[in-house]
This record gives C-alpha cells, structure tokens and sequence, in this order.
C-alpha cells in the first residue's frame, strides 16, 4: 500500500527540514511512501533549502506564487497523490521510525479507517524571535534543562537548536514537555478506547496536523469544502462519520510538535475554536 504524506507549509522551513529529515528514518520500505510538500506562499526561502535537501523518499514539492486557502491547497494534494492511502501532516510534526508502517499496517486491517493523531510531546526545535512572551520564558528554562541542546546564538533572528544526530538518536522522544492537546485527547481515548467505542461525534477529533485515511474514500464523498480550516476538518470528519467510516486513535505513535510563534491569524482560530466548545 503506497502512503503519500501530505505535509502544507507557509514559513517554516527550518522545521519541516527537521519533519522531512525524521522521515528519512523510517523503517518502512522508502519505496512504500512519497511526500508531498505543498508550499503556501512562503517568503523564508523554503524553496532554496527544499532543492538542498537530501530525500531518501520520493519527494514532490509544489509551491504557490500568492498564498491560497487551505481547501485549495490540500485539494491540490490530494489530486498530485499517488498512494492509495493518504496521510495529512503538520509541517512541525517530527515522526517515529515505525510511523509509516503502523498507518499501512493499521489500514490493510480495517476497511474505510481513519486513523487519528493521539500521542503528541512538544519541543523548541528552533528559536523564534517572534515567540511570545510566554514562548520565550519556556523556551528558555527547558533550554536549561538540557545543555546538550543549542543555545541561540542571536535573540534576533531564526535558530535552528537541534541537530541531526539527535534526530537519529531519538532524543526529542525523550525530553519533549507535554502537549495540552494531546493530554485531552488521551483522556478521552481512556474513556472510551482507541476505538471510540461509544463516542457519539468521534468526527469532531478530526485534524489536519495528524490523520490518514484511504485516498478513494475522500475522493468519494467530494474533497475538501471551502471553509475556514476549523470548520473545513469538522464538515470533513462529519461527513466521514456519516458514511460510515470508522475513528480510530494511531495508539502506537507519538510524535513531536515543534513549538512555532504564535500569529495573529492563529490566535484568532484558537478564540473561534474555544468559543465553540463553551
């Protein structure tokens, strides 16, 4: 079962660098998986350092001139895939050796799956000048935690803290801080399983940032909506759910969320979004 690992980008090179490098430590068969890196408009020559990046994967790349909505750009994923399964990731995810063999192996068990993000741990892969004011405090005491780590050597510009090597030697697994998301997420797979058994709206876990499910099975019921993305990934996990597909947490990974600045644009989804649950 060929995977295509959708990954959306928009001014982060350095940590999808750390995102795609993880995938070059898969277990599975490089021939088993491509990656499709769509590129929204980014203005932090990505594209350059994309062209000097070593893939041991096939690796398409496909940028926009004018940054585009969120729809448009994971409909244009969908249509450059090639894999039979479709796996959507966060651009800041770095990723297990096992990753893409448990999302396959998961898939070629259960018919019309989608396999849910669960395990997540946070890390400061980069340093950020525009980090908030709360980014900045933990950053730098987890910094002092770890003095194996980079420190950066300007509080002015981007810095990239990790290297390679530590990628390969598993290190962010084991010193990342907990993820309130995550946290959440575990608390409900206690309730009620990996399998949601009993769940009665399972579809409003669906996102974006970890997800896989079978590329016939989001052709079928019509793509991506033009919606803003919060809204966008509920009518797509519900209209999932209505044709009968089943929710599943991937309990066997947990991933590592580099931590990025907080924007404008992000703060007001996170206020919508918590508007909603109240």
């Amino acid at each position: 079962m060929l995977a295509s690992v959708v990954i959306p980008v928009r001014d982060a090179a350095d940590q999808l660098l750390y995102t795609l490098f993880s995938l070059n430590l898969q277990l599975a068969s490089f021939e088993d998986f491509e990656v499709i890196v769509l590129d929204n408009a980014s203005s932090d020559g990505i594209g350059e350092r994309l062209e000097r990046f070593s893939a041991h994967y096939p690796l398409q790349v496909i940028r926009f001139r004018k940054r585009v909505p969120f729809h448009r750009l994971l409909g244009t994923g969908l249509a450059q895939a090639g894999g039979e399964l479709i796996v959507l990731l966060s651009c800041n995810m770095i990723v297990p050796r096992e990753f893409i063999g448990v999302h396959q192996q998961a898939h070629e068990h259960t018919k019309d799956l989608v396999l849910l993000g669960l395990g997540t741990r946070r890390i400061y892969s980069v340093y950020d000048p525009a980090f908030s004011p709360i980014q900045q405090l933990e950053c730098r005491e987890w910094l002092e935690q770890y003095p194996h780590i980079k420190r950066p050597h300007t509080h002015h510009q981007t810095v990239p803290l990790l290297e390679e090597g530590q990628i390969v030697s598993g290190l962010p697994f084991r010193i990342g801080m907990p993820c309130p998301e995550a946290e959440k997420r575990m608390a409900i797979r206690q309730k009620y399983g990996p399998r949601l058994e009993g769940h009665r709206a399972p579809w409003t876990l669906f996102t974006t940032q970890h997800v896989s499910l079978p590329r016939d099975t989001l052709v079928g019921i019509g793509g991506w909506r033009q919606l803003p993305r919060l809204e966008m990934e509920r009518d797509m996990g519900k209209r999932l759910w209505r044709k009968g597909c089943r929710f599943q947490f991937a309990d066997k990974l947990t991933l590592i969320k580099q931590e990025r600045s907080i924007r404008k644009s992000r703060q007001q989804n996170l206020l919508r979004k918590n508007r909603r649950v109240q």
